[in-house]
């Protein structure tokens, strides 16, 4: 990618939803050249902009959930697990000996209990293990350090000023229109008003008020679905990080801050703090490894779990166990 379109990438992380023309001035280029490029960006590192929910806002748990089998025979079970309308981040790693993904469930103990079995009973798994989210410290809405680009302080604050306001989300409630509407971005972020006003059979001023609404409250945000692969970034892995618990918030924002890292959260289990990390290949992954996550103090197990595919990125907001 050139600088270009580094910098589109970046304002539509920013506003995933902005305009052409609106993009076009923020860039200082043609609407047309916009255009293109966003062809091009969808053509070649498989770029996407997509909607996600804020699950605590929806009445929803998230789950680390690890599948093992022998190597080779978990595939099957992925595919299955991808199938899923609540499942993201499928993901194969250990050469193919294991699944991971991210499942949304309800908050009551059957949905959570329903939601193991169920797991556990895919064929060719040999063991499941659960792990709870309980704080999500960088994700989806910050932007990866990788993805940096040149944008100026004035361009981020012009994009940003369209947004709409924040409001307190106590009291939201979501209608069977919303979650059409969150499902249908969750295919396509830059879904016209128009096609969403025929999804949710409602006028298109309906529609923009209350999509302004979700995204004010937080209860919706937009993100980049991207193949890293494709980006030149060969060598991508998960963190399984034990650390004392009086150590977990330092050494969460250590990780936070580190640019090779692009998510990070504690969980529960007996390793309670998960990291995703990008590399462009394995010898920077072993000096990131070597140098950065082993001179972190308080950090005294770590289970590298390189990704050797990813089956999905995706998750659709609307549906629980």
């Amino acid at each position: 990618m050139d600088d270009l379109e580094l910098r589109l990438l970046h304002a539509l992380k920013i506003d995933g939803r902005a305009s052409y023309s609106r993009l076009a001035k923020v860039l200082g280029v043609s609407d047309q050249t916009v255009a293109r490029r966003y062809r091009k960006l969808r053509s070649d590192v498989g770029m996407r902009v997509i909607a996600r929910s804020d699950p605590r806002l929806l009445g929803k748990s998230e789950w680390f959930v690890r599948l093992r089998g022998a190597p080779g025979t978990v595939a099957r079970a992925a595919a299955l697990l991808a199938r899923r309308e609540d499942a993201s981040w499928v993901s194969v790693t250990f050469g193919g000996a294991e699944v991971v993904s991210l499942v949304r469930s309800g908050n009551a103990h059957g949905d959570q209990q329903a939601l193991v079995h169920h797991l556990g009973s895919l064929p060719q798994v040999h063991s499941v293990v659960a792990l709870n989210v309980l704080h999500t410290f960088v994700g989806e809405q910050v932007l990866w350090p990788g993805l940096a680009s040149d944008l100026g302080e004035a361009q981020v604050r012009q994009l940003a000023q369209a947004l709409p306001a924040p409001v307190d989300p106590d009291g939201l409630r979501l209608t069977d229109a919303d979650l059409g509407l969150i499902e249908a971005l969750g295919a396509d972020g830059r879904t016209s008003l128009q096609r969403l006003a025929v999804v949710t059979d409602a006028a298109e001023n309906t529609v923009r008020r209350r999509l302004e609404y979700l995204r004010a409250s937080g209860a919706l945000y937009f993100d980049l679905e991207l193949d890293y692969h494709l980006l030149g970034f060969e060598a991508l892995a998960l963190l399984w990080l034990s650390v004392p618990p009086r150590r977990l918030i330092p050494a969460a924002e250590g990780l936070a801050r580190h640019p090779e890292v692009s998510f990070v959260a504690a969980t529960t289990g007996p390793t309670n703090l998960l990291a995703s990390v990008i590399c462009r290949d394995n010898t920077r992954l072993f000096d990131y490894l070597a140098g950065q996550v082993g001179a972190m103090p308080g950090v005294y197990h770590v289970e590298v779990a390189p990704i050797t595919r990813m089956i999905k990125r995706v998750v659709t907001p609307t549906h629980a166990v």
